[in-house]
């Protein structure tokens, strides 16, 4: 008996075949399907990878661009109402003693009092003003009495002398048939009389305006005197010193001991106490480096920023530039006057600030950061990364501050730049 297995065998190998060709077009689409899979990812890889590259941080820059010059100043007002002491005359003393002071920094208004000096030197010059005025008067009044006495007096005497000499003249009438010596002694006398009596007529006529002159003369003195108690009571009043203006009482130093000025200093006449600025208008005094003076000029535009208030800018102009150099901290420097263009009360005078002293200004320029310029041999040049190298481009430069510095050549905005000594540490 035949085993039939021949047909299972065959059976068996038909049914293989198709399963095998089967899995082979399986494997055969998924590579198909895996591909763009694969390319997909690559897209997206290789940007990424691409990106993932270390760049320098530097580049070829567009914009505006300001070169300056920054250095330190202190706020003034403009316009400033100055506090003296009063302008006396000196008969009063040289130095008056401040008996009261308006505080340092107060806000006083227009017609306040903000100074007081000692009035005593005053005071007693002017009771001993009213005590010599009072002699005078007197004096006046006894000159006048003695004048009104002097023509009673002369009155009198002209009366008498007019008797005597009347008498006179009648024995000399009666005297002719006398002898001869009797009749020149009568003479003789008569003569006297009459010389008397003209001296009498003549005091009479001469003395009234002799003593008018005296009386004007006291009068004038009296005058005088009421003149000078006048002018010190004036001057009484002008120990009290009223602010001219509404702003800040700002206290000066006392120019004999260097301190501020206070209650119970001496001060001389005329020297300045005080100043109440207007600080509608205010100004930066400033320095410039004698190495910087030939980039200054006036007209030129200005930022101020005060220390304690860094962010904010307020514009101003160069009004002043010195023509002498100065030493200042061991430094050589010329002094500058900005005015500020705003008004605003958080300028005080006294204050701090950082004068950015604009030298060029330009709205469209191309420039790159300083570090990334090599220097040799009096040219100058940029290390340009570009495609994965970098290039060494010779460039032309022109104004810098800080940080930048404008450049032309064969430059775009965006290009990436390596800094020189990256390049020659390599």
């Amino acid at each position: 008996m035949k085993l039939v297995a021949q047909p299972h065998q065959d059976k068996t190998k038909h049914l293989g075949q198709p399963n095998m060709k089967k899995t082979s077009l399986y494997i055969i689409n998924l590579k198909k399907s895996l591909t763009p899979f694969f390319i997909i990812t690559l897209l997206f890889v290789v940007p990424v990878s691409c990106n993932n590259k270390k760049k320098s941080g530097y580049m070829v820059l567009n914009g505006p661009f300001i070169q300056s010059v920054i250095e330190t100043g202190e706020l003034q007002a403009v316009n400033a109402s100055t506090m003296t002491m009063p302008r006396i005359n000196s008969i009063y003393g040289y130095n008056l003693k401040i008996v009261e002071l308006a505080e340092h920094g107060k806000n006083v208004q227009k017609g306040d009092p903000v100074i007081r000096v000692d009035p005593s030197s005053v005071q007693k010059y002017i009771i001993e003003k009213r005590e010599s005025l009072e002699n005078e008067i007197a004096s006046a009044n006894i000159l006048k009495a003695q004048i009104l006495n002097n023509m009673q007096d002369l009155k009198a005497q002209l009366r008498n002398e007019q008797a005597s000499f009347d008498i006179k003249r009648l024995q000399l009438d009666k005297s002719a048939f006398e002898s001869e010596a009797i009749r020149k002694v009568i003479e003789l006398e008569f003569r006297q009389a009459e010389i008397r009596l003209d001296r009498i007529k003549r005091n009479l006529e001469l003395r009234p305006k002799l003593d008018s002159l005296d009386y004007r003369i006291q009068r004038i003195k009296v005058i005088q005197k009421e003149n000078e108690l006048k002018a010190a009571e004036e001057t009484l009043n002008q120990l009290i010193v009223c602010s001219q203006l509404d702003g800040i009482f700002v206290i000066e130093r006392n120019s004999r001991t260097g301190q501020t000025i206070k209650v119970g200093d001496e001060v001389y006449l005329g020297n300045i106490v005080a100043r109440i600025p207007d600080i509608r208008t205010m100004k930066a005094n400033g320095i410039i480096l004698e190495n910087d003076i030939s980039k200054i000029k006036p007209s030129q535009n200005v930022i101020v920023r005060l220390d304690a208030l860094p962010s904010v800018p307020f514009h101003g102009k160069i009004n002043k530039v010195s023509r002498v150099c100065i030493e200042q901290d061991k430094k050589k420097v010329f002094l500058t006057e900005v005015l500020i263009s705003e008004t605003d009360l958080r300028l005080k005078p006294g204050m701090t600030v950082r004068c950015e002293y604009i030298t060029y200004e330009g709205k469209d320029e191309i420039y790159v950061p300083t570090s990334c310029i090599l220097e040799e041999n009096k040219h100058f040049y940029l290390f340009i990364r570009k495609r994965g190298k970098i290039r060494k481009t010779e460039v032309t430069t022109g104004p810098s501050n800080n940080m930048y510095t404008i450049v032309s050549g064969e430059l775009r905005p965006g290009q990436d730049l390596v800094l020189p000594e990256n390049i020659l540490t390599r």
